[in-house]
């Protein structure tokens, strides 16, 4: 490792890298902190083509250049273009939870186009090797559930498992279900599975199976059930699912009293 003083605008800040997230109070603390005191840890980059590639620090990075500042402090790490991108991983992932949507862009890149597979990858980012291939999975999620892992409504391990569906439609519908119940991944790989048995097409040449027991869901809103493909989970905000749900009992308890009037009549 050597240090260097350089200007913060010679260094190359890479597109595809995971970057840590800041609530708005603490990153607030931090601007205050980077005007007073400026930084104290230096900035972490490695050397490619004779220009110095940011690995960690975009933080202090632009903060220095905000306030104006003509040099930081700089440990330049040896590696290559690959390293820019595992070692960027590896530190943000030893200080915490770094957004999941970053991560999974940073080991497209180097699945894609530096051709690095799970265990190669795993031993450049300390990551373990199952938790490397369920992150290469989860590209194929629709953005709606890429979002819901990034605020944490579901974690990478239930994340994989709606991989296994490929129509991004009953993606979302068994992800609502998720949300709705609780599922933790055991119950939501079984669930899954049970969906998988249901929509599986009989292979050419093997004769037909017996048929199983069709996979149904209650419905939160009549309480009827349902075939999962007849399952849809459209973004309810709370007041409307409420408003939705009383309008519809509503409309029960009249068609019922209806319903009565109507045979007490007829028996009359």
């Amino acid at each position: 490792m050597k240090l260097r003083r350089v200007p913060p605008d010679s260094i190359v800040i890479p597109e595809v890298r995971v970057t840590a997230k800041f609530d708005p109070e603490m990153w607030e603390q931090f601007q205050h902190s980077m005007k007073e005191v400026g930084a104290i840890a230096p900035i972490i980059c490695i050397e490619v083509d004779d220009k110095l590639h940011l690995v960690d620090g975009l933080h202090r990075l632009v903060e220095a250049k905000n306030n104006g500042e003509k040099s930081v402090n700089v440990a330049v790490i040896p590696g290559d273009e690959v390293d820019v991108l595992t070692r960027n991983i590896f530190l943000d992932h030893l200080r915490g939870t770094p957004p999941v949507t970053d991560m999974i862009t940073v080991i497209k890149e180097l699945t894609d186009n530096y051709h690095l597979d799970s265990e190669a990858i795993a031993a450049k980012t300390g990551m373990t090797r199952d938790y490397v291939e369920k992150l290469q999975r989860l590209s194929q999620l629709t953005p709606a559930i890429l979002a819901a892992l990034d605020e944490g409504k579901i974690g990478v391990g239930q994340a994989a498992e709606l991989c296994r569906l490929s129509d991004p439609v009953k993606q979302e519908a068994v992800f609502y279900q998720v949300v709705l119940y609780g599922w933790k991944t055991k119950e939501l790989h079984d669930y899954v599975s049970s969906v998988l048995d249901v929509i599986q097409e009989v292979p050419e040449g093997k004769p037909e199976e017996v048929p199983r027991e069709p996979v149904k869901i209650k419905c939160f809103y009549c309480e009827e059930m349902f075939d999962v493909t007849e399952i849809a989970n459209p973004n309810t905000c709370r007041m409307c699912s409420l408003s939705f749900l009383t309008s519809i009992r509503q409309a029960r308890a009249e068609l019922a009293a209806e319903a009565e009037a109507n045979k007490e009549s007829r028996g009359g």
